[in-house]
């Protein structure tokens, strides 16, 4: 004998399967975007370069070298389980919860900004790290950028201060800058008073300053500080629809080309992403995987990525050889090997 199912169950289970497909979720689909050739125009109309630099001696290049980028949907746009499963199945995209790239409590504007500021910096940076690679100096300028209202400094300084003195000890760096504030600020030390000297309408000024605790074992002065560099020549990055700081990696190397008569891309069509500092420090990024994507449809055979992305990589488009990096100096010297099979590799 054969039982028929009751009709009630199946009818439900369908209305929830189709509410499942056609109700908005709280995920953001990305995808590869186009790589862009650090070497190469603007725009394919234009004469203007990507990277321009005047002033100095630069050398002709030959082959490409592209930043990687991924695409994100909109916070705004309603993602459907149909377009969930979609992505899960082409292979060439993921899907991710939309707090990953729109955090609670933050605009989709603010994070424009935030995307804006840090390919800024990445800008700076990749500049700073080519340029200390090929043995310049670069001197830096401790700027205060804007003083937090609950610091007790807040009506002491200003924005607009560079800061070149604390305790009477110069300060020539950001970097050395924080880890003398660490050192006399410690919750060890029994006074939270120090001296702080700054430049201020071309005259030193020495102001007595407080730090205080935002955390058991910390203490801040309360400041935001911007880092501005003097380049012995002039470099310009141009880059369009652009954000974050995932391409500072490849603005570097192609300053580092441009600059030297080695050719280091010979030719061939390599992709890339990091982060990098003013000390030539690869960090790792997001996307890797949609990036590697991106990458192998653009003609790419070698691809330089973050040593510290590699356990993010799951699947490698046959024919493309990723190359881990940690700093600027290994990625440059990964373009100068001829023996591609003996470097360290991601998969």
């Amino acid at each position: 004998m054969v039982r028929r199912l009751p009709r009630t169950p199946i009818f439900l289970a369908l209305l929830l399967l189709i509410a499942a497909l056609a109700l908005p979720l709280p995920y953001v689909i990305v995808e590869p975007g186009e790589p862009q050739n650090v070497l190469g125009k603007v725009e394919k109309k234009s004469n203007k370069r990507l990277i321009e630099i005047t002033g100095v001696k630069t050398f002709p290049t030959s082959g490409k070298l592209n930043l990687t980028s991924i695409y994100v949907s909109s916070p705004e746009s309603k993602i459907f389980g149909i377009d969930v499963l979609g992505a899960w199945f082409d292979g060439e995209r993921s899907v991710q919860p939309k707090e990953v790239f729109f955090p609670k409590g933050v605009s989709s504007q603010e994070v424009d900004e935030q995307n804006s500021v840090d390919m800024l910096n990445s800008q700076e940076h990749a500049k700073v790290s080519a340029l200390k690679y090929l043995g310049y100096e670069i001197p830096e300028k401790m700027i205060i950028s804007s003083i937090t209202k609950e610091s007790p400094n807040y009506k002491i300084l200003k924005n607009g201060d560079e800061i070149i003195e604390l305790n009477g000890i110069r300060v020539t760096s950001t970097t050395g800058f924080k880890k003398l504030l660490s050192a006399v600020s410690s919750p060890k030390t029994s006074s939270d008073q120090m001296q702080l000297t700054v430049l201020r309408d071309g005259s030193a000024e020495v102001f007595k300053v407080r730090t205080y605790k935002i955390a058991p074992m910390q203490k801040v002065l309360g400041l935001m500080i911007e880092s501005k560099y003097q380049y012995p020549f002039k470099i310009k990055i141009r880059l369009k629809d652009v954000g974050g700081p995932s391409a500072g990696l490849m603005f570097s190397i192609g300053i580092v080309e441009k600059l030297r008569s080695e050719n280091l891309a010979r030719g061939r069509d390599i992709s890339g992403t990091g982060t990098i500092d003013a000390f030539g420090n690869v960090g790792p990024i997001g996307g890797i995987e949609e990036k590697l994507i991106g990458a192998a449809r653009a003609g790419s055979k070698l691809f330089l990525a973050p040593a510290l992305n590699c356990d993010d990589i799951r699947h490698i488009p046959s024919g493309l050889q990723v190359v881990a990096v940690e700093t600027l100096r290994e990625a440059v010297a990964a373009l100068k090997s001829k023996d591609l099979e003996s470097l360290p590799v991601c998969g």
